[in-house]
């Protein structure tokens, strides 16, 4: 049997999968690989039942499959439609053009066609691809269609080789073009490239913004426009709370300009740019593992899946200080107490959140439900105070025409919230006790009078 003879009568026993796992960028590459000598055993699509056609075709003892996560069952790609924002990063990866769309159009895969390679799921940078097991009689179907599979690879190939020699004829005629157009095109060409070249220069010359700079360049306009909106407001009614709300935001104004100044007078910090850029990266991988890790484990995670989680958010959490760190400068503030305890105050609603809704899910007794509620409206109120404490931005800068929050009224919608929600549970409860309900309806009552005479 000739060389080409015995490739093909390999790349025969292949699952066309084209999947890459075995080392190489497709079925025939890797049968290639086997006929001068390598293992017949790197296929996990194929599995046990390849390596057996493979050692009988080759007259060679099997081997145990060399794969770290074992044998691929016949599979397919389902993208979540929904959540497709149509980057088109999939339908370049598909090897077997199995995937269909337009740019910022929904995209869909061919049944059909998919060949269950997973390669479309790492570039999705939303993580709508899901991979699907297959179940008799569709994953023997699947099986059936490997010189499907490898038609539509070797055909995909050929395009994308065709394509590639027309751009590039499409670029030599271009330089021939003008080539030939000599000196009467050097002129306008001259007078292109000079422009070309100032505008680099001016780029050049301006000056460019860190990330603490463009903040306080966005915080700034965002103090003025409000200002003005409120001065428009002031300039129609005319109300005395209008004009202590415009005397508000101006002083916030000349802040939020003043901080912009001193910003941009200031020398710019030396950053490695490099670093900046593998931190950031670093910074996305780590928030997209703990997002995927959190949709995989659903609502209820076991011990394990908690503990990995932690891990995760703390990598993450790692990630980002570092990020922080390295776009910081003399110029960026430094945390206060206030805003440290703030970010803990965030960090423990969401993890009182997250402990309530898995004791729903998993139908915890009702001792341990009311519990977390407590602790989870405990973790509000120690938010709210945080967000009172920390003074990180004027709520007039948000909304102008909201008042500041006073502290003591929350305090009191806050036991008003308790109080409803103890009334609550206990008329729902088949054997409520008399005195529990007269005691919960009298705190209700209590909370309601507090809220009404507050001023």
């Amino acid at each position: 049997m000739t060389q080409a003879a015995l490739i093909r009568s390999i790349d025969a026993l292949l699952p066309q999968t084209q999947c890459g796992k075995c080392g190489h960028p497709g079925c025939k590459p890797y049968a290639e690989g086997i006929a001068q000598g390598e293992p017949i055993n790197k296929c996990p699509p194929g599995g046990t039942a390849t390596i057996l056609a493979l050692a009988d075709l080759l007259k060679v003892p099997p081997l145990p499959l060399d794969a770290p996560n074992g044998p691929v069952p016949p599979q397919i790609a389902f993208i979540r439609e929904a959540e497709c924002i149509g980057c088109t990063k999939c339908i370049q990866a598909c090897p077997v053009d199995a995937i269909v769309g337009a740019a910022k159009q929904m995209h869909t895969v061919i049944t059909d066609e998919c060949t269950g390679c997973e390669l479309c799921v790492v570039p999705c940078p939303v993580d709508c691809i899901d991979i699907l097991p297959l179940a008799e009689p569709a994953a023997g179907a699947q099986r059936q269609r490997a010189d499907q599979f490898r038609e539509r690879f070797e055909f995909r190939n050929a395009r994308l080789a065709r394509e590639e020699t027309r751009r590039q004829a499409e670029r030599e005629a271009r330089v021939a073009r003008i080539a030939q157009a000599g000196q009467t095109a050097a002129a306008p060409q001259d007078a292109v490239q000079a422009a070309i070249e100032r505008v680099k220069a001016q780029k050049a010359a301006a000056p460019s913004l860190s990330d603490q700079q463009k903040r306080l360049k966005i915080e700034a306009a965002m103090a003025q426009v409000a200002l003005k909106k409120a001065e428009a407001q002031l300039e129609v009614y005319g109300t005395s709370d209008l004009q202590t709300q415009v005397a508000e935001l101006r002083l916030a104004n000349d802040k939020a300009q003043a901080a912009l100044k001193a910003a941009l007078e200031a020398p710019a910090p030396q950053v490695d740019e490099t670093a900046l850029k593998q931190a950031k990266i670093a910074a996305a991988m780590s928030r997209a593992q703990l997002s995927k890790a959190e949709k995989a484990f659903g609502e209820a995670p076991t011990d394990a899946q908690l503990a990995q989680l932690a891990e995760l958010r703390a990598a993450e959490e790692q990630a980002q200080q570092r990020l922080e760190a390295l776009q910081g400068s003399p110029l960026a503030p430094v945390a206060s107490d206030g805003q440290a305890r703030l970010k803990q105050a965030k960090i423990a609603l969401a993890s009182r959140r997250a402990e309530l809704k898995g004791a729903e899910a998993r139908g915890a007794i009702d001792a341990e439900l009311v519990a977390l509620r407590r602790a989870l409206a405990d973790a509000e109120v120690a938010l709210h105070a945080a967000e009172d404490a920390s003074g990180k931005q004027p709520p007039d800068l948000q909304r102008i025409d909201k008042r500041p929050v006073d502290p003591a009224m929350r305090a009191l919608k806050t036991e008003l919230a308790y109080a409803q929600a103890e009334l609550s549970k206990l008329e729902r409860q088949a054997d409520n006790d008399p005195a529990a309900l007269a005691k919960a309806r009298e705190r209700l009552a209590k909370a309601e009078r507090a809220l009404a005479e507050h001023p």
